[in-house]
């Protein structure tokens, strides 16, 4: 649980992080969609590489974009 928190949140540890929860769902719909291409038998491993650096690299610019507006974190 503890790493679900931490990959979902934003620095602050406690705000859930919209931009980061829609990339963590995202990419994981994005494996299900190539497990059930591999299951059809037309899996191309260049058009998959190309694909999932298209889910990460939006994900990570939409972490980027909002990261002005996030809570900061909590220093002890």
């Amino acid at each position: 649980m503890k790493l679900l928190n931490d990959i979902s949140t934003g620095p602050d540890g406690e705000t859930a992080d919209p931009a980061r929860v829609l990339w963590i769902l995202g990419t994981l719909v994005y494996f299900a969609g190539s497990v059930a291409v591999m299951i059809q038998g037309k899996f191309d491993m260049q058009t998959y590489g190309i694909g999932l650096a298209a889910v990460l690299a939006g994900g990570a610019g939409g972490v980027k974009m909002k990261e002005s507006t996030e809570p900061k974190a909590k220093l002890p």
